[in-house]
């Protein structure tokens, strides 16, 4: 399993502010995926937490999962900040 482990730097988007947290997931960190999949996700080493990992669609090769309130807050994060993303899939 720690074989498939990614780690990288991106930043915690959002739209709006009724709307999620999300972070985009670049295909090259994502090899091989077509479709969604269950992974725990670390964020700057806070975590394990549970997230669907899924293809962003509408022609775009590139995936996303959404982050709660919560998660953000225990690993502390606001929106637009920088944080290491490690992505463990699950088997």
């Amino acid at each position: 399993m720690d074989k498939d482990r990614v780690t990288f730097s991106t930043r915690i988007l959002r739209k709006e502010e009724f709307l999620p947290r999300y972070i985009v997931v670049k295909p090259e960190h994502v090899t091989g995926r077509t479709g969604a999949f269950t992974a725990d996700i670390m964020l700057n080493e806070t975590g394990p937490f549970t997230r669907n990992i899924r293809p962003w669609g509408k022609g775009s090769d590139v995936f996303f999962f959404n982050l709660t309130a919560p998660q953000c807050t225990k690993a502390g994060l606001e929106t637009n900040d920088e944080c290491r993303v490690t992505i463990i899939p699950k088997r």
